[in-house]
């Protein structure tokens, strides 16, 4: 029965090629990720999926309910719809969770690939527990024959995949995938240099993040001359909530840039002379335009890239009584990095293009 069902599948596969090629449609990628509610790398991502996919390959994204259980009909039937999933990118690959938008095992019906996450590791007592019986289930993903490929935005995640999940396969390493992105082309204005400041909306904590550090390097730079811009670095949902988490950033003569339109916010940090982020995809947005930026949630994945980039000395924190010391010793962005960087990324994305591409020709 084993070999009845696999030659079986083979002549499905081998039809549904014939039929393509008669009919001239585009191979159909599913999307899985975080992607919907307006958090600026997620949508970012599906800008870089156009990119980088959409001129060969229709996109389709899987999960389309913004709630539980995020999808409309049974996975199976929407799974059977594509003829391969890409998953990425963000942290995605939770030691404490296996979200059913990200590595469902239903997607392993087609071929799956893995690109631009990250494994959240945290070092405060806001950390979740890493639960055994996930690692197990992730263990078990990655392990299956149909994960074709694994990328990953960081020597950190790449370690924890080995350690942990022992995947039989390669593990990819290249920068956060929002590097390869074509952004908007951007005009410096005239008249007084930007200081950018993104502050974001931070769930589950006790009481509302403390401002007062990154008010007073608002007052520093106004007292230079500068203007001061505050960015709400999302759309949809999470752009709502941070704007009224902007509130708490109390500076009367800041100016406010809030869009759904992504490519205004990606302006909007490009026009900066320097930019101060609590944003990860601000951070890289900013490098790529070659504004310095100080980070203000020293995340894993912010120091990881900072450290890739050679701009580690700009790492702080939002609550740091060091932030205007680091926006005087800020170094500037070297367009050599940016370049390197920008095509270490740009060659990642190819790279899987053409792995689907492959796979689907088989």
């Amino acid at each position: 029965m084993g070999r009845l069902r696999s030659t079986a599948g083979r002549a499905k596969r081998y039809v549904t090629r014939k039929v393509r090629q008669v009919t001239g449609r585009k191979p159909v990628v599913g999307l899985a990720g975080f992607f919907g509610d307006g958090n600026y790398g997620d949508e970012l991502f599906l800008e870089v999926f156009k990119q980088y996919l959409g001129p060969r390959f229709e996109l389709k994204v899987l999960a389309d309910l913004p709630n539980a259980p995020h999808f409309s009909r049974d996975v199976k039937k929407i799974v059977a719809e594509v003829d391969a999933i890409v998953i990425g990118g963000g942290d995605i690959l939770q030691p404490w969770n296996q979200d059913p938008r990200y590595f469902n095992h239903a997607f392993l019906a087609k071929p799956v690939f893995v690109v631009g996450i990250g494994v959240p590791q945290y070092t405060n007592r806001h950390a979740p527990d890493e639960k055994e019986h996930i690692v197990a289930r992730h263990r078990r993903f990655m392990a299956h024959r149909n994960v074709r490929r694994i990328g990953v935005r960081d020597d950190q995640a790449a370690s924890w995949i080995r350690d942990r999940l022992d995947p039989p396969g390669e593990i990819l390493v290249a920068p956060d995938i929002v590097a390869s992105l074509d952004l908007p082309p951007v005009t410096k204005p005239e008249g007084a240099p930007i200081l950018g400041v993104v502050t974001r909306f931070r769930p589950n904590r006790p009481e509302p993040d403390d401002y007062c550090e990154v008010v007073k390097l608002a007052q520093h730079v106004s007292e230079q001359g500068w203007r001061v811009r505050q960015i709400i670095l999302g759309t949809n949902n999470v752009g709502k909530r941070d704007l009224a988490n902007a509130e708490d950033f109390v500076f009367d003569s800041k100016e406010v840039v809030y869009s759904e339109d992504l490519d205004d916010l990606s302006r909007a940090i490009g026009e900066c002379t320097a930019l101060a982020s609590m944003k990860f995809h601000g951070t890289v947005v900013a490098t790529m335009y070659g504004v310095p930026s100080i980070v203000m949630v020293p995340t894993n994945k912010n120091i990881n890239f900072m450290e890739r980039i050679g701009l580690g000395a700009l790492v702080s924190s939002f609550n740091s009584p060091q932030l205007v010391e680091k926006f005087e010793g800020r170094p500037q962005v070297d367009p050599a990095d940016v370049e390197r960087i920008r095509e270490q990324a740009s060659e990642h994305m190819r790279g899987l293009a053409d792995a689907i591409a492959e796979a689907l020709a088989r």
